[in-house]
């Protein structure tokens, strides 16, 4: 077994309180430039209705977005009730998102009633993946779309050089480090997460993409 696949199987689905102080302080912030262009790619294909961000960690992703896009409803779940307790502290001075704890698994809304569904390396922590995709499917309304951002340590060398220039070379290496335990290889999405799309309702509307360090998965609900 790998060292990225034991810290995947071994860490909780829920981050604990000391992980999650951990998370704000070093993570959190060195993912706040990739997270800021994530942002504004979500507000360039909806700027109005309801947001949903899965595993919305301490919520810089969707304060982001709420602040960028003030007439979105923007709301962050997460199963830590650490993570939630942060994220609402940071957003104190935003009043178009709040974050919620609940399982991404049992989703607490009304299906066909959600515009955009976003995520960003949370997939990895999930035990139950066909579950959340169902549920995603669920609640979004007909022709609307997930996307699912999760890490890809295997970054093509002419983006890896890009990604140098952009973040600077400590940084990218932290980030590389970052991916490489909070994600999957390129051949594990090809092979395990593709698997487990083909067992969603999603099985015949969705793709993968990789961007950077992300590889993105657009899963679209299509009646």
């Amino acid at each position: 077994m790998s060292l990225t696949k034991f810290m995947r199987d071994i860490f909780p689905e829920a981050i604990p309180l000391p992980a999650a102080i951990i998370y704000n302080a070093i993570p959190a912030r060195i993912l706040k430039e990739p997270e800021r262009e994530l942002a504004q790619n979500v507000i360039n294909r909806i700027e109005s209705g309801i947001l949903v961000d899965l595993g919305s960690g301490t919520g810089f992703l969707a304060i982001e977005i709420a602040r960028r896009a003030p007439k979105l409803t923007v709301y962050g779940i997460d199963l830590s009730k650490a993570m939630v307790k942060i994220a609402r502290r940071h957003a104190q001075t935003t009043k178009n998102v709040q974050f919620e704890f609940c399982n991404a698994a049992e989703l607490p809304f009304k299906g066909n009633s959600i515009d955009f569904i976003v995520s960003t390396g949370s997939l990895h922590h999930w035990k139950r993946p066909v579950k959340v995709f169902n549920e995603c499917y669920r609640v979004l309304k007909n022709g609307k779309e997930a996307w699912i951002y999760d890490g890809c340590p295997d970054v093509p060398e002419e983006e890896a050089g890009q990604a140098v220039k952009k973040y600077g070379f400590w940084r990218y290496q932290v980030l590389r480090r970052l991916v490489r335990i909070h994600g999957f290889t390129r051949d594990e999405y090809e092979s395990k997460i593709r698997s487990i799309l083909e067992q969603t309702k999603f099985k015949d509307s969705y793709q993968m993409e990789q961007t950077g360090f992300w590889m993105k998965i657009v899963a679209k609900k299509c009646s």
